[in-house]
């Protein structure tokens, strides 16, 4: 069963992300409600992967077999990644950026090395998604449907069951923490495995736990907003990040996002609405996802445009417009031009 808050919801997830990818353009300043909005735009994945898990057992959960689920994740999530990386590294070895750069900043990265050669550099690009901004989440996602098997047996468990599963991971995701410049996919594996349960399991009751989502949406999108407002209080603005044995206190950005991506739900279940452009949106989502870092380094590197270095609203939102609305069109292009030759499933997921 279609289920359009879900769509709409995919649509406010690729915007949260694609927002949070541009505050250099104009976005800038740490002060006051700037930091509040940095604080609940930044992280926006984890919308994704409640997304994710809800339509595991909506979608895949009766018709489950391993092989065939993996194989639709190869070709719409992994074939796409491997074409585009590929694209990716030459590039930034070429020109000399990021790790195969002289000056590399190793700074508390545990996995790259300055004494690394170019293949090996090369490889853990791969393995990592780090030559671009979000591509880290791929291996995290291969790693996330690897686990499959997992998340269909949580489906089967007692309900009291579940929900001690559930607040366990989140315990350990809480002193976890995400992994620092997100380089270890097993730790992101971890940390975000909490969303994926909860949209699995908000699913599985999806009827009993949708009463009275007017209330629901207003009490945790509340508690959220005071959480991103403390977190400004306390120094901090965007993600907790760490090695995966160090020990650095709570991370509040967590216990954020989960009321976030939870009232974030039972408010589109509350206010229902379709649009063209909210489904043009949805539907390219993951395209605009492959796409957007591509069409942010490209602005970045423009030579006729000067960038604002303080806080530049307008110019933000602009920017934001714009990377979407090319990201999208972008997208829609490859899919007429390559139908029929070359599946642009294949290469941008779409």
């Amino acid at each position: 069963m279609f289920l359009q808050s879900i769509h709409n919801y995919r649509a406010v997830a690729i915007i949260a992300i694609v927002m949070s990818h541009s505050y250099i353009y104009g976005f800038i300043n740490t002060d006051g409600i700037i930091s509040v909005i940095k604080n609940i735009l930044t992280g926006g994945t984890a919308l994704f992967v409640f997304i994710s898990g809800y339509m595991f057992h909506h979608i895949f959960y009766k018709r489950y077999q391993y092989k065939l689920f993996m194989k639709g994740k190869f070709e719409r999530i992994i074939v796409p990644y491997l074409i585009l990386t590929s694209l990716a590294i030459p590039l930034v070895y070429l020109i000399k950026s990021g790790f195969f750069a002289a000056d590399a900043d190793y700074y508390r990265i545990v996995f790259f090395s300055k004494d690394d050669s170019s293949f090996t550099t090369a490889i853990k690009y791969y393995l990592t998604g780090r030559m671009l901004t979000a591509y880290w989440y791929i291996p995290f996602a291969i790693l996330l449907f690897l686990v499959s098997p997992f998340h269909f047996k949580f489906i089967e468990l007692s309900r009291r069951t579940q929900i001690i599963i559930i607040t366990l991971f989140s315990v350990i995701s809480i002193f976890l923490h995400r992994s620092y410049e997100n380089i270890n996919p097993i730790q992101m594996l971890v940390y975000f495995t909490p969303f994926y349960l909860a949209g699995i399991y908000i699913s599985l009751y999806r009827e009993e736990i949708n009463k009275n989502c007017g209330i629901k949406s207003l009490i945790l999108l509340s508690i959220a907003v005071i959480l991103a407002f403390y977190q400004y209080i306390q120094g901090h603005v965007g993600s907790y990040s760490k090695n995966i044995f160090e020990y650095a206190g709570i991370d509040i950005m967590f216990i954020q996002k989960m009321f976030l991506s939870i009232g974030l739900y039972f408010l589109l279940e509350t206010f229902v609405f379709k649009t063209k452009l909210t489904d043009l949106i949805s539907d390219t989502s993951f395209a605009i996802f492959f796409i957007h870092p591509w069409v942010l380094t490209t602005i970045k590197r423009l030579p006729f445009l000067n960038h604002p270095e303080s806080t530049n609203i307008p110019y933000y939102l602009v920017t934001c417009f714009v990377v979407i609305t090319l990201s999208m069109l972008i997208a829609i292009a490859l899919n007429k031009l390559l139908t029929g030759k070359v599946k642009s499933r294949y290469i941008i997921g779409y």
